[in-house]
């Protein structure tokens, strides 16, 4: 291990006495090294760091194991604390970036080269024929640093494997990129009567329905899009969610119009499909409602409203729109996640905020001169 040494000393300059801290790295196997500091914490963190690599360096030259081998081995693996989050496109960035290598031999240095490969990596968007279009911007802070979770998870899996004996992740500067504060919108009452009368006109019947049931539930779209009849449970006014994005099960609540209208679908579509809001050209899968939605939303006087990206009217917008109006109706932040499926306080508030009126009127009823 590595050890740190105090001096004082007067300065040459003022006379006064000053502290300085030396860092020296003496083990067998590695080249001896030391350096001074003015801070203790500066040493022990350049101290952390030369060790970490000289662990990953060594640990790089007795094994033969290749990222891609140990990527086919993850895939197939069932999923551990620590494994659990990754993408297959996201796995094949880092196949084509690392494949060849030990993992051993990957250290802080090329992950940060490649994170930056990722920083300029133009956003992809599917048409609707399926095909992958590349978009006029770069992918998002936020979706690099779901890549590098994705790295992480395939080398949690190589520590408890004992592939590795250092995760370079975590002996060395590779830092999540600083995420945008995410999507700032929230529907008014007008712009839902205009969206749900916009979802009216489209040449798809469900459209209205879909669009109801995510400003009741506050579910993710993929989530009520892949719901299928057998999880739905009109007479308990729920519907369930077997496994969703936190790997949790969830039960939907089912408010009176929407049940009306389930079992009106229910009836139209009997023995067409598994899936409750299904493709009529392909009963086999769910509906993609991109271009319906862009109608909608077009019809609505909803599309590209605003010049700020995040404050455009998207379908995560419902999401967002059903969190915060529960908790400005009296809902408790617990209440509020049991609903919406949040798995954490922190993940809540990116989405939920109450706008400045309300902390006016709140602050004024439970601090002001009414709230003595």
């Amino acid at each position: 291990m590595g050890s740190i040494t105090e001096a004082k000393k007067p300065d040459p300059k003022t006379g006064k006495e000053i502290t300085t801290y030396r860092a020296f790295i003496r083990r067998t196997g590695f080249a001896s090294k030391s350096k001074t500091f003015a801070t203790k914490a500066q040493a022990r963190e350049w101290l952390r760091n030369e060790e970490g690599d000289a662990a990953l360096v060594k640990a790089g030259k007795g094994y033969g194991t290749t990222f891609a081998d140990v990527v086919e081995s993850f895939v197939k693996a069932p999923p551990t604390r620590g494994t659990k989050f990754w993408h297959p496109s996201q796995l094949e960035f880092w196949k084509d970036e690392f494949g060849k290598m030990k993992v051993g031999e990957i250290t802080r240095g090329e992950i940060n080269a490649a994170v930056a490969k990722l920083q300029i990596k133009p956003a992809m968007r599917r048409s609707i024929d399926g095909a992958m279009k590349s978009q006029d911007r770069t992918i998002t802070p936020s979706t690099v640093n779901r890549y590098i979770a994705t790295l992480s998870s395939v080398l949690n899996f190589c520590i408890n494997r004992e592939i590795i004996d250092v995760h370079p992740l975590k002996a060395g500067k590779v830092r999540k990129l600083a995420e945008n504060p995410g999507r700032r919108r929230i529907l008014t009452a007008a712009e839902e009567q205009k969206l749900y009368e916009a979802a009216e006109q489209s040449t798809w019947p469900m459209m209205r329905l879909y669009l109801r049931m995510l400003l009741t539930t506050g579910a993710r779209k993929s989530e009520v899009l892949n719901l299928r009849w057998r999880d739905v449970h009109v007479d308990d006014s729920v519907a369930i969610l077997p496994t969703t994005k936190n790997g949790d099960a969830r039960a939907l609540p089912l408010v009176s119009d929407v049940k009306a209208d389930l079992v009106i679908a229910q009836e139209a579509g009997k023995g067409k499909s598994e899936f409750v809001f299904y493709d009529p050209r392909h009963p086999e899968k769910p509906k993609n409602v991109d271009t319906i939605w862009r109608l909608v939303r077009e019809r609505a006087g909803l599309l590209n409203d605003r010049e700020d990206r995040l404050d455009r009217v998207v379908l995560h917008t419902t999401r967002h729109t059903t969190a915060t109006k529960l908790l400005r109706n009296g809902a408790n932040v617990v209440q509020t996640a049991n609903i919406t499926g949040h798995k954490t306080l922190a993940m809540l508030k990116r989405y939920t905020h109450l706008a400045a009126q309300d902390a006016v009127d709140l602050a004024e009823k439970l601090l002001g001169e009414g709230g003595k």
